[in-house]
Parts: structure tokens; sequence; C-alpha cells
């Protein structure tokens, strides 16, 4: 090193060398000697003090460091200062002081000062610093301008009050949105960035709308994009189809990245119920410092460390979570369960929403047993991503409701990503092949499918919770992993069914959890044999999710789930948390599990919505208890008389007419559906009568289901025929009984406005229809007085 300083030691004799002489001359074994004896020579150590510079990848520096004749080397001791020993290594041996600096991933400069020590009196400092890494985070390029086929710009987010304008697209908020004008779109739509001048654009990431309902998620899209050169002549970089409904964040990757992008054109050729929406659109710049996991783990799931790792080394890695990690597997203390688990593919729930024409099931059929809180930073390694895979991480804080939940993308490999809001997560492994739900009922080809797309995931930080499986775990299983759970919520996976709820509540009741999810699986269960999902082999490949949700006034269903409010009482608890009280408690989730569960449009025409869910809450309640709701509820009245009232005595419309209340008579509307089931599947024994039934709406052959051109009445009427049909028998005469026969024009508050009209030509047209079938029987002229207690004495009717 050039122009070093020397550090020289020096006696005291050597600035006061006349009075030393003379008491080296008087006490001449003292003057040689410290007080231990040892003879220190001139210059106790020559070395350079010039300050020691590392750049942040670190390296090795060597000093001469020569220590005076007849010093032993062996009692030079160093120190640093201000933690340097968690990145400086140094070594003197052989008159050489060898100083080993970690590579930094900090991008703040460090420094610290070496001191070598021979004794109090004898000592040698030598600053050390490292320059700041530079940033591990990869760059977001801005924004500078944005256009769009059109922006709602006359209304804002009914709930938030927010804009929703195109600017809403890209303000760093993912709870505000962007919104096409109000009303459906016309395809090709599209959105236009301007971006910063400057980078290199290596990814996007589209987060679709996150609130509500989701409308508006880009379907089918194709990007383009034009560089600064040609602003106006754009290259198309691909193109893409995400399924309808899909709402989880989407990562589009530039192979090579592309320099100099001046603009970034979205052509949007379908989007779910023909919106376009989106809460966030990203552009990024990777950083070229990531931290490569290689560097210290031996494997790609971080679960072994190389040979050789010291602790330091491990003391350099880029934040605390992966520090405590590779400490804890160098002691050997580190516990995998549930922080490194394999996770099964399972099929889209749209697939089978779209078959069975009903709500979409759950999404979070792999929960993970971890929890984050808000702000943390989790390092996450994922094995290796099947072709075409898209491996997703979902956190979810019910505190904020069943939508307050944020999916981030995972890539193969290390990932690092700070959460957003806490909670419980889960892994999204979502295909399109046709899987069943239960592994075990999978054909060989289908096991090789799930095999082959089985993705591993560990969770390097996170706190563990744990959670229960049916089909894993047992009673005493159960115990353990209640004790030990440290979040507010757990998840409970059964067959069919996914219970998220409270802790506490599970603690408080101890409840016996094989019991209750042996209850929600037959719930479920019992609601697909009555739609006849078993007989025509289409069960849906996801559970059913029913959810705590801090934020609801009252259960509500919805695609992917069902939640059920805390309220003062707190009385939902009972329902999944007291096996005993289930049955008795059973209408509420078949209620809302029915919701999800009704066809549509064929038995969820206007002003059916309270009303043909509750067919799957009769039927669950009577399976379960041997009692009926339309008999003892109603203040024990029931409700057979008061619709023989409504609809028979004062003519009523089975549709009753306007009325501001949604659940308007519909417990009196539910009668004539649950008297088909009394007549036709028990009295006379056609157990496939609802079964086929269901069918038929499903397939292909039902009514359109564009009915706004026809209004929904037309639906009404179709039930009247395919009922005569399938039974081959004249109800005619039953459904002018029971209201579905009567003329009616109205519009029907069901959940929005609906217009509902029947003529009474349409009806004479239908009436002539069934008669000219000439089916071998009428109904019986009686049929609107069958009930739970008499249906046997129509099995000769």
């Amino acid at each position: 090193m050039n122009n070093m300083n020397k550090y020289t030691i020096r006696s005291k004799w050597s600035y006061t060398k006349f009075f030393l002489w003379i008491l080296l001359y008087i006490f001449p074994l003292m003057a040689c000697s410290d007080d231990n004896g040892e003879v220190f020579p001139e210059n106790w150590i020559n070395i350079s003090t010039e300050p020691l510079s590392f750049s942040f990848e670190g390296g090795t520096e060597s000093r001469d460091a020569i220590l005076g004749t007849g010093l032993d080397a062996a009692k030079v001791t160093s120190t640093l200062s201000q933690q340097g020993k968690d990145w400086i290594t140094v070594n003197l041996e052989n008159g050489k002081l060898k100083i080993l600096c970690e590579r930094s991933w900090n991008n703040k400069p460090r420094n610290t000062i070496l001191t070598l020590t021979y004794d109090d009196n004898h000592k040698c400092n030598l600053p050390i610093s490292q320059e700041a890494a530079p940033s591990s985070a990869d760059q977001t390029i801005k924004i500078i301008g944005a256009i769009a086929d059109s922006e709602e710009t006359d209304k804002k987010d009914e709930t938030t009050q927010n804009p929703l304008t195109l600017k809403m697209s890209y303000d760093g908020n993912k709870n505000t949105y962007f919104n096409s004008k109000f009303g459906a779109v016309n395809y090709p739509f599209h959105i236009t960035y301007e971006l910063e001048t400057g980078h290199t654009l290596d990814y996007i990431v589209y987060t679709p709308r996150q609130t509500y309902n989701y409308w508006g998620a880009f379907d089918k899209f194709s990007v383009e994009i034009s560089t600064v050169d040609k602003p106006d002549d754009f290259t198309s970089i691909g193109s893409y189809e995400r399924g309808d409904g899909v709402f989880t964040p989407f990562t589009i990757t530039l192979a090579n990245g592309i320099k100099q992008v001046k603009k970034v054109r979205f052509v949007i050729t379908k989007a779910y119920q023909d919106r376009v929406s989106c809460a966030e659109m990203e552009f990024f710049e990777a950083s070229n410092n990531k931290f490569d996991g290689s560097s210290v783990f031996a494997d790609k799931m971080g679960l072994q460390l190389k040979e050789g790792l010291t602790e330091n080394n491990i003391k350099q890695l880029p934040n605390k979570y992966l520090k405590e990690l590779g400490l804890a597997l160098l002691k050997g203390e580190y516990d995998t369960s549930y922080r490194s688990a394999s996770y099964r593919p399972y099929q889209k729930p749209d697939i089978m929403a779209t078959k069975n024409k009903t709500n979409k099931y759950s999404l979070r059929d792999n929960p993970t047993g971890i929890y984050a809180k808000a702000g943390e930073t989790l390092p996450i390694f994922v094995g290796e991503i099947y072709e075409g895979g898209k491996i997703s991480m979902l956190i979810q804080d019910l505190n904020g409701g069943y939508s307050n939940s944020k999916t981030y993308e995972l890539k193969e490999g290390y990932n690092e990503i700070t959460v957003e809001i806490g909670g419980l997560i889960y892994i999204l492994n979502h295909v399109e092949d046709d899987i069943p739900l239960l592994a075990d009922q999978a054909s060989e080809a289908q096991k090789q499918i799930i095999k082959a797309k089985t993705v591993q995931v560990h969770f390097g930080a996170g706190k563990v919770n744990g959670y229960f499986d049916i089909q894993k775990n047992t009673e005493n299983d159960w115990k353990n992993i209640l004790n030990k759970a440290q979040y507010q919520d757990i998840d409970i996976l059964g067959k069919y069914s996914h219970i998220t709820w409270k802790v506490e509540d599970f603690r408080a009741a101890n409840t016996e959890i094989t019991k209750t999810v042996a209850n929600t699986d037959r719930l479920v269960e019992l609601e697909w044999d009555f739609m006849g999902l078993f007989k025509y082999h289409k069960e849906f490949n996801n559970r059913m999710h029913l959810c705590i949700d801090y934020k609801a006034t009252s259960p509500n269903a919805s695609d992917y789930r069902t939640v059920y409010s805390v309220g003062n009482s707190n009385s939902y608890a009972e329902i999944f948390c007291n096996p005993a009280r289930f049955g008795v408690r059973c209408w509420g989730p078949a209620h809302e599990v029915g919701h999800c569960n009704q066809t549509r449009p064929g038995l969820k025409w206007a002003g059916m919505t309270e009303v043909t869910n509750n067919i799957m809450s009769t039927y669950v309640r009577w399976e379960l208890t041997g009692t009926s709701y339309l008999i003892e509820e109603n203040n024990g009245n029931g409700f057979y008389k008061s619709a023989i009232t409504l609809f028979k005595d004062n003519k009523t419309p089975h549709c009753v007419g306007y009325s501001d209340d949604t659940y308007n008579h519909c417990y009196e509307k539910l009668v004539p559906f649950w008297q088909l089931k009394l007549y036709m599947i028990d009295a006379l024994g056609q157990k496939d009568f609802y079964r086929d039934l269901y069918e038929y709406y499903r397939g292909e052959n039902s009514l359109a289901t564009d009915a706004e051109s026809m209004t929904h009445g037309v639906y009404q009427l179709d039930f009247v025929r395919q009922v005569c049909r399938m039974a081959r028998i004249d109800f005619t005469g039953y459904f002018k009984d029971m209201g579905f026969l009567t003329a009616v024009s109205t519009k029907l508050k069901d959940y929005g406005e609906k217009q509902f009209t029947i003529t009474q030509a349409q009806i004479d047209a239908l009436i002539a229809e069934i008669k000219a079938q000439n089916y071998p029987k009428k109904a019986p002229a009686d049929l609107y007085l069958i009930t739970d207690n008499n249906w046997e004495s129509y099995k000769n009717k």
C-alpha cells in the first residue's frame, strides 16, 4: 500500500531520553521491564494504520504486522467496535494481519475500529469501513401518464367513496381501483400507460380489483410495448387467458428485459362481467443485487446449509428472518413442522362453478398453518414449479372481513415478501386439469397429475399456528394443535368442508373437532346429493369454506365462501364449536351453503334468491334432526297454512309482488318446492326427482341465461314444464293452486330490481303444451295440503 503511515509504539524513555538514561543507570533492573518482568523493545508493533475500506462484496486484506523482538504474538488480542465482529474476522500470524470482510446486503455503510492490544499500555487502532450495498429491491418504474377507452368519472366506490378514474390504477394503493364507464364495455378495450424513460422493463404486475364482487378482472388480453425511439410503434410481447373472475395478482415476466420502454398497452378482449377494472398496474426494473440463496444453502428449499459456513457468514444474510433460519440450521435446532410442506394442485373453482351453474367454491384448500404480522418480511423458498404453473401466497386478516386479503405471486427459488396485512397464510396452486377433491378417488392418470404439479414451499419466517386436517389428524392431534395455536383463528379441513374459526371459542367449548368436521362434511354432502352431483359425477373439486368474518353484520354467501358474523352474543360459535348443537343450529350454514349451490338461472329466477336455497336448508335439517322448519317455525304455526291462504285462497301470484323486503313471504314461497319433494321423493319413491331436475338446469338444453329480454317469468313457467316432464305427471292444477300459473307483471326487489312478467297467453300456451303430452297421471287435486306429517297418505294418489 503506497504512502502508508507507520504506527510505532515506543517506550516512554524515547521521549525523555536524558532522564531515563540516568534512571537506567541507577535502577537497571526496573528500567528494562514492565511490572510483569517482560522486556519491551523500542517498537512493540510495526503496522500501517491507514483506514481500510471494503466494497459491499467484501474480501480479504493482509498487512504486515511485525512484533518487537521477544514479544509473544499469542498475547496480542483483537477487538472490534459496533458489532464489527459480525462482519470482520481477524487473524494475526507469522507477522501478517489478515482481515476478512463478509459480503454486505445492507444498503447502509458500516464502520468498525479494530483494536490490537498487548496490554493496557500497548494498543493500536485500525479503522475499517464497508460501502453500502446497492438495493436488493426491484425498482418501480414511474408511470407518467395513462389513457383508457373509458373511465368512470361520474360515480365513486359505494363503500370507500374513492374515485374510479384510471389514475386509481397507478396511485400506489391496491385498495382503490380503476373502473371502466359503468355498463358493459365494447371489446377490444385498450389501456395504455406511459413510463418514465431510462429504465429496463423486466416485469409487470397486474392486480385486479380486490374488493366485493371483483368485476372487471382481466380474462383474455394481450400486452404490447413501444420504445423511446418509436413511441407509437407497438410490438406484442404476449397474449394471456386467466379465466373468468380470477382476481389474484398476475405477473408478466420479460425474459431478457426491454430497455427504454416508452408505452405499455393492454388490449382486453374479455373481462369479468364485461366490465374492466384494475386495482394497480406496476412496472418493474429488476435489481442486480438479489440475494442468491445458493451462496448459503445447499438445497433450493433453504433447509440445509452449505458446508463450511460460519456464524459470521450467516449474520450477513439480508434480513433477520434469514439470519434466524441460518443460525437455527447451524445449531441443528430448526423445526420444519408446517414451515416446509408440499401443496397439491386443486382445480380452479370457476370450472365446476361454470359446469354446475353455481357460485365458485373455495380458493383456500391449501392452508399452511403459518401466520405473519403486517409489515413482516417473509423469506419463502419454492421448489420446482411445473410448466405453466402459477403459485401464489394469500394472506388473510379476517378482522377486516373476508375480502381483507392480499395475494403475492411466488417464483421458483427464493422469494422475499413484505406482507401488507397480517393473518393466516394459504398457498394457491390451481390448475385446469380435472382432478378430484379427494385424492384417494383419483384415477392413476389423475394421481400422476397431482404428483407432477405438487409444489414444495418453505416459509423461513412467520409463526407456526398449525391447522387440523381430518384426513391426516386425530382427535388427540387436535388437542395438541389447539394448545399450541398462537393466532386468533385456525383452519380446520374436512373432506368437503373447510372451517376457519376463533381459537378461543374452540378452547372454551373444548370442541371435539372430529365431530364438528363430520357435521359440516355431512351438510355439504347432503346438499351435493340432493342436487344430483354424486349421481352425475359432478362433485365440486374444492371445499366449501365456512368462515368467521369479524366485519360481517350477518351471515352471507358469495363466491369462494360462506361467512358468519360474530355479533354481540357470538351465537354462531355454537354451530362450529359444539357438535351436539349442530343439528338444532344447522339451518344457518345449510341456508348459506344453499345459496352457493343455487343453480342459476333455472332455480334462481327473480324473487328466488332467498327461497330455493332453503330447499337445501329444509332437507339438511330433516336429515339431521327429523324435524321440519315449515311445520315448527313461525311461532309454532308453520308455513303450510299461510301458504295456502296466500296462494290458493287469495289468488296471489307465487312471486307475491313488489316489496322492499327481499325476504317477502320467502317461506310461503318455499312450500311448493318442498311439497314436490314430499310427494315425488317420499310418497312416490322417485328418489332421483330433484337430482334429475337439477341436472336439467345444469345442462345445455335449459333456457338461455339472457332472461332480461324475456323477463324472469319464463323461468318460472319452465319450472312448471320441467316438473311435469320429469315426473310424467300433469301438475298444472297444483301449480294454479300455488300461484305459479297466475298472470303478473311487476318489479321484484331481489338484490336489485328485476322485471317479472307472466302473461295469461303464456300460461294458456304452457297448459296446452302440457296437456298435449298426455301424461299418464294428474297430480292429486288436494296436493296443496301435503305436509311432512301426512305425506304417507299420498303414496297411492
